[in-house]
């Protein structure tokens, strides 16, 4: 069975947006975790193997985990692959997207199975730009409520504080992927998936997902922090050479 990148896009947003209202935020990289004891606790992302005791220390539960969310922040700037499988009757489908995120800005660049660059997307401030494969032509607009994580086909974990309480089934910290995260489980009334969210405890960035319906999964999520590679001018460059800088509106 084939599934087109648009098909698999329009799936894949189907699943995602069944559980939340997705939104992006970039934050500086420093996690400030709130304990049930005297006070906060403050990691530094730079000193995480000294903190690692410190954060089995603390206390995350269903009654605090969208406190936690709350205070964790993204780095300033990051380089992220992600890997999503989608699951059906009869197979799956794997693509991969990768992200360069400095600041305001951020591009994304989607990959079918094969390894090829599908589609490009460069976001600055409340502007978009996007482009498929190797075309010089792009197209310019708002922004509006689309967000780097739609464009990955990946869930914004900061909306789990938007939930009901009811809905987040357990929390916790867990080993995944050689990655000490703290691991959130919610359902979704309307579709009555299940959802697993592993996030970062070093960058507070999200290391991996699963969504189940019933026993089934139906959607997998695999994150890699990279090294940030490459030039500036060249990351944030248009098809045509135009280097976007960090802005706020298109006039």
């Amino acid at each position: 069975m084939t599934i087109s990148l648009t098909a698999l896009f329009i799936v894949a947003v189907a699943i995602m947006f069944s559980f939340f209202d997705f939104g992006g935020r970039d934050t500086v990289g420093k996690i400030v975790l709130p304990s049930e004891s005297t006070g906060d606790m403050d990691v530094d992302i730079g000193d995480y193997s000294d903190n690692l005791e410190m954060l089995k220390a603390v206390t995350v539960s269903v009654d605090n985990i969208q406190d936690i969310i709350q205070a964790m922040k993204r780095p300033d700037r990051y380089r992220l692959s992600v890997n999503t499988t989608l699951y059906y009757d009869g197979g799956q489908s794997t693509f991969g997207a990768e992200s360069h995120v400095w600041g305001e800005r951020k591009k994304i660049v989607v990959y079918n199975s094969d390894g090829l660059a599908v589609s490009h997307c460069l976001i600055s401030g409340g502007n978009i730009y996007m482009w498929s494969g190797g075309s010089r032509s792009y197209y310019s607009g708002k922004l509006g409520s689309f967000t780097a994580d739609d464009y990955m086909y990946i869930p914004t974990y900061e909306d789990i504080i938007y939930l009901d309480k009811q809905d987040i089934l357990s929390a916790d910290f867990s080993l995944y992927n050689e990655m000490y995260c703290i691991c959130i489980e919610v359902q979704d009334k309307m579709s009555g998936y299940r959802s697993l969210y592993y996030i970062s405890a070093e960058n507070g960035l999200l290391a991996g997902a699963q969504s189940f319906d019933g026993e089934d999964l139906v959607y997998s999520l695999t994150a890699d922090i990279l090294d940030f590679e490459g030039k500036e001018e060249d990351i944030f460059a248009l098809p045509d050479g135009t280097v976007v800088e960090e802005e706020s509106d298109l006039e």
